[in-house]
């Protein structure tokens, strides 16, 4: 069976996304046209060339963090160039090559709109749908500056009922709005010395930061899922403290993904 298929931004929190894959494979369940966001859209990148989701899960597993990340430029924490040949290794250059239509979301931020990038150069694309403002460093691309997409359309559902009329299956893996933070330290003077933030943690500063960006993200998605109504809605239970960089907990957010899409899908459509 066809579906359209979208996959919504997370950092770390989107490799749950592998676990959907797979899922969604044990079903006969073909991907008629993609649309993603940030981490959303790179595994969706790799699934529409033509990549199944135990590679994808190979490849990330595989791939040390560093290779990633380059020096930073203009407006960001770090660049992320080195994303290029990490992908380039199993994505063709352009949209028009994959086997799959694939359209990703980024923002404007000069013109400060949402764009949808589905034509063209891949990898760039790719780029700008994942700088997460702050973090990394906008992306040039077609006469534009572009940041992340989630800041306005991190679960794009409004973008795949113009590429199929297949029944769409969303996938939203967002940080929770509501996930706690902690204003106190009660570690000792010499604790604090030694590791000014607890181990594990971030900086409230950027725990902050964050949750400024969760706050409307989880917001504009609420409000486009009631507007565009996906046929399955898949929302993996994760851990609310599991963060966009915490690459380490990878094989944690595959299985619960996988899971959590199991039980979504089988209730849709059970197996008969």
């Amino acid at each position: 069976m066809k579906i359209g298929l979208v996959l919504g931004g997370g950092g770390a929190r989107g490799f749950a996304h592998i676990g959907v894959l797979r899922a969604l494979a044990e079903r006969g369940l073909e991907p008629s046209a993609i649309a993603g966001c940030s981490m959303g859209g790179l595994v969706g990148a790799l699934h529409a060339a033509g990549v199944g989701h135990d590679e994808i899960q190979h490849h990330f597993n595989d791939l040390p963090v560093y290779r990633l990340v380059d020096y930073a430029r203009r407006g960001g924490l770090m660049g992320h160039k080195g994303i290029d040949p990490a992908l380039a290794e199993h994505l063709p250059a352009t949209f028009d090559e994959l086997n799959i239509p694939l359209a990703v979301t980024a923002v404007d931020v000069q013109e400060g709109r949402s764009v949808i990038l589905r034509r063209g150069d891949l990898l760039p694309a790719l780029r700008a749908t994942s700088a997460l403002p702050g973090i990394f460093s906008p992306v040039s691309h077609e006469g534009r500056i572009l940041v992340d997409g989630g800041l306005l359309n991190n679960v794009p559902v409004d973008v795949i009922g113009v590429m199929t009329l297949d029944p769409v299956v969303a996938v939203d893996v967002g940080s929770p709005p509501n996930r706690k933070l902690t204003f106190e330290d009660h570690r000792s003077f010499l604790e604090k010395l030694r590791a000014p933030t607890p181990p594990g943690e971030r900086p409230l500063t950027i725990e902050l930061f964050m949750k400024a960006f969760d706050i409307p993200a989880a917001l504009m998605t609420n409000l486009a899922l009631t507007a565009y109504r996906p046929t399955v809605l898949i929302r993996p239970p994760l851990d609310p403290h599991l963060k966009v960089e915490d690459y380490n907990r990878f094989d944690e957010a595959i299985e619960v993904g996988y899971q959590a899409a199991v039980q979504t899908l089988d209730e849709a459509w059970p197996v008969t």
